[in-house]
């Protein structure tokens, strides 16, 4: 009896582990049916061809990479250059954007990289993205005393990326960077708003100086017409020099133009002084007096 007992416990067991053998490749069957297999990422820039991600930043930056040539290495470098470049300044301006609706994040190290041939995976180091994520970040803050040390971080950063994937960085690339939020309209610029206070200067300075040969102007028109007084006056005198018998009408219609001449310079000076306010000069009137005729 205990010998049919244990048979038919091995027979029982066996059977429970068959079951659950089938039960899991079941539930197996239906979960890969349920959900849809992954499809691996593709990226239509086939000129890197395998070189995307980490083995695309190992390979530029001078780390052999199984499978790859060397030469080809070299001959893709210069269409890197671009993929670092705007990696550097999406992770620049997602900080700064970051900073101004003042919240907290960190840069991931692949980002999809926008080509002419379509778009790859770029990778960079994270201590060097978290750096410049952080600069971004700050500087949208606009304190003016921490930019110094802004662009002091990001020079130094990216120097060291230039440096790694063996690349001549001639001007500094805060220059680049620092630019990016007016050129995008998330900023003033702070150059205009330094000009506005001299420009404003400048515009007086050259309303006001036509004004400055008014006076000069004025000292001319009033020499003008004490040289015509003097004239008439002379001319006066010479009248009385001819003594009594000069009486006749031809001396009297003489003396009472001269009069008129007089009276008309004496009303014409305010008028010449408004001209010359206004900067307008008129031809001097003609204040030559007739001849007298003998009687």
């Amino acid at each position: 009896m205990s010998n049919f007992y244990q048979l038919f416990l091995a027979w029982g067991i066996l059977l429970v582990v068959v079951l659950s053998f089938y039960l899991i490749d079941k539930v197996n069957t239906m979960y890969r049916f349920s959900v849809p297999a992954e499809i691996p990422k593709t990226y239509s820039d086939g000129l890197f061809g395998e070189l995307v991600g980490k083995n695309l930043w190992d390979a530029m930056s001078g780390l052999p990479v199984q499978g790859i040539d060397p030469k080809l290495v070299e001959n893709l470098k210069p269409h890197y250059e671009p993929i670092l470049r705007q990696h550097i300044e999406h992770t620049f301006m997602e900080g700064f954007r970051d900073g101004q609706a003042q919240r907290a994040g960190v840069p991931p190290n692949n980002r999809p990289i926008p080509t002419p041939r379509g778009s790859v995976e770029s990778w960079l180091p994270l201590h060097h993205l978290a750096s410049i994520y952080q600069a971004g970040s700050e500087f949208a803050m606009g304190l003016p005393e921490e930019h110094l040390r802004i662009q002091q971080s990001l020079d130094q950063v990216t120097a060291m990326l230039y440096a790694r994937t063996n690349f001549e960085l001639k001007d500094p690339y805060s220059e680049t960077l620092l630019k990016l939020p007016i050129l995008e309209g998330l900023m003033p610029d702070p150059e205009l708003e330094s000009q506005t206070v001299p420009d404003l200067l400048t515009l007086e300075q050259n309303n006001e100086a036509p004004m400055a040969p008014m006076a000069p102007m004025q000292d001319m028109v009033q020499q003008g017409q004490n040289a015509k007084m003097q004239e008439i006056s002379d001319s006066l005198s010479g009248f009385g020099s001819l003594g009594e018998s000069e009486t006749g009408p031809a001396h009297v219609a003489s003396e009472a133009a001269a009069v008129a001449e007089v009276a008309e310079v004496a009303e014409g000076e305010p008028q010449a002084q408004v001209l010359a306010e206004n900067n307008t000069v008129l031809p001097a009137p003609n204040l030559t007096l007739p001849q007298a005729q003998p009687v």
